[in-house]
C-alpha cells in the first residue's frame, strides 16, 4: 500500500511540476524592423518551459559561425593552446578588413571581436580527430566536420540548431561537459555581454554564409537574473551582413525586454 502511495505522488509531482510546456510567441514585430524573419527560444529551467517564435525553424541547423567560438574556447583551453585570458596572441601583420583583428589578441578580445584568425590558428595547432572526440562527447549539433580542417565551423557540414544550441548551453553552464571547471569558468568569463545589478546577459554572435548571397546570423546564451537562468538562442538569415549585424543584439535585447529578463 505505501509503494503505491509513493507510485502516486511520483506520478502527480512528474505530471505537474516535471511535464515540459511549450509556449509559442509571436515575435515577428522585432525581426521585420530590419526586414528579416527567423526564430527564437527560451528556456527556463525553474519550470521546465520553452518560449518559442517560429517552432519549426528552431529545429533548422546552419552553420553555428562564430557561435563555435564557446566550444572551440574550450577546446582550445583543454588542449594547451591557450593557457589563460591573458596570454598574447600575436597578429602576423595580414590586414583584415575587421580593424579590431588587425593587432595582437588574447583570449578575451578573440572572443569580443569575434577574432577569425585566433581561432583558424587554434585549429592549426588542434588535429581534426580531438575536435571530433569533442564535438561528440559535447553532443553539440549534427557533429559532422567534413570541410576545412581548420575552418569547419564556417564552411563546412556542421549544423546546429537554435534548440541545439540551447541544449549545449545548458551542458556548458552546469558544468555537464567533459572539460573542467577551470575552462568552463574562464569561458563563461569572456563571454559576458551586459552586466548590471538586476541581471547578467551572456552571449556570443555569430555570422556564416549559406549561398553566395545569404547568410546565417546568431545570437546564442544565457541570463542570469536573481537565482535564475534562462537560455537563449535567436537566428534569422540575411542577404546584407554588414546592415543586419547589430540586429543579432537588438532583435534578441528586444525579445527579451517583451519578456521583462532585461531592461
Amino acid at each position: 500500500m505505501q509503494y503505491l502511495f509513493f507510485i502516486i505522488i511520483f506520478t502527480f509531482l512528474f505530471q505537474t511540476g516535471f511535464s515540459q510546456n511549450n509556449i509559442e510567441k509571436n515575435f515577428k514585430a522585432h525581426f521585420e524592423k530590419y526586414g528579416v524573419d527567423g526564430c527564437f527560444v527560451l528556456f527556463d529551467p525553474s519550470v521546465n518551459e520553452y518560449t518559442r517564435y517560429n517552432a519549426a525553424l528552431c529545429d533548422t541547423g546552419y552553420i553555428p559561425a562564430s557561435t563555435f567560438k564557446i566550444p572551440h574556447s574550450l577546446i582550445a583551453m583543454e588542449e594547451g593552446v591557450v593557457s589563460d585570458t591573458n596570454k598574447v596572441i600575436k597578429w602576423d601583420g595580414h590586414e583584415w578588413p575587421a580593424k579590431s583583428w588587425n593587432q595582437d589578441q588574447t583570449l578575451r578580445l578573440a572572443i569580443k571581436n569575434s577574432c577569425v584568425w585566433v581561432y583558424t590558428g587554434f585549429a592549426e595547432q588542434i588535429p581534426i580527430e580531438k575536435y571530433y572526440n569533442y564535438v561528440k562527447s559535447f553532443d553539440y549539433g549534427n557533429k559532422n566536420l567534413i570541410g576545412q580542417p581548420t575552418r569547419f565551423w564556417l564552411a563546412g557540414l556542421l549544423r546546429i540548431s537554435a534548440n541545439q544550441q540551447v541544449e549545449f548551453l545548458q551542458k556548458f553552464y552546469n558544468y555537464n561537459l567533459p572539460v573542467s571547471h577551470r575552462s568552463i569558468d574562464i569561458v563563461k568569463d569572456i563571454i559576458v555581454i551586459e552586466q548590471n545589478n538586476l541581471y547578467k546577459l551572456n552571449g556570443k554572435t555569430g555570422g556564416g554564409m549559406l549561398t553566395d548571397t545569404d547568410y546565417i546570423m546568431w545570437l546564442v546564451g544565457y541570463i542570469e537574473k536573481g537565482n535564475k537562468v534562462y537560455y537563449y538562442a535567436m537566428n534569422f538569415i540575411s542577404n546584407d551582413f554588414n546592415r543586419t549585424s547589430p540586429a543579432r543584439y537588438d532583435i534578441t535585447k528586444s525579445i527579451l525586454r517583451e519578456l521583462n529578463l532585461v531592461q
